[in-house]
């Protein structure tokens, strides 16, 4: 009996993994949201405008080079902290031949200085934006 409810709780932990909670952002309290105004128009000085398929194209070229559930350990040096933010990387894009955006992912030259050492890190991807997935990665 003891073998048969084993043999069952080991065929049934890996359906656990299908019930993972897909990613949400992180909400402020309703105390500290209450203090944000959100203008009616959006102020014109350093506006930009990404359209859906290129937004949608750098999201899922950012979703593989820095995972969301890639967790640090607790005691990441701030290099590896500063390394693996996403606010560390610009992002240049541009539309390519028939339904491909190139994104590229580079390192900022402001962001994660190392012992005065610039640090080179950055990823081109080619995006297939009629089927959302990723082409090609070049390191």
């Amino acid at each position: 009996m003891n073998r048969k409810l084993l043999l069952l709780a080991c065929l049934m932990l890996p359906a656990c993994a299908l019930f993972q909670r897909p990613f949400r952002p992180v909400r402020a309290p309703p105390e500290e949201a209450a203090q944000i105004k959100i203008p009616m128009a959006l102020p014109e000085e350093g506006q930009q405008v990404i359209r859906g398929p290129m937004a949608a194209a750098i999201q899922l070229a950012m979703d593989d080079f820095l995972p969301r559930e890639l967790k640090l350990p607790r005691d990441a040096s701030p290099e590896d902290m500063c390394l693996h933010s996403r606010e560390s990387y610009d992002v240049f894009a541009a539309p390519g031949p028939e339904g491909i955006i190139f994104v590229r992912l580079t390192l900022s030259p402001e962001a994660c200085r190392m012992n005065g050492i610039l640090l080179d890190m950055e990823a081109t991807y080619a995006i297939d934006v009629k089927g959302w997935r990723i082409l090609r990665i070049k390191d």
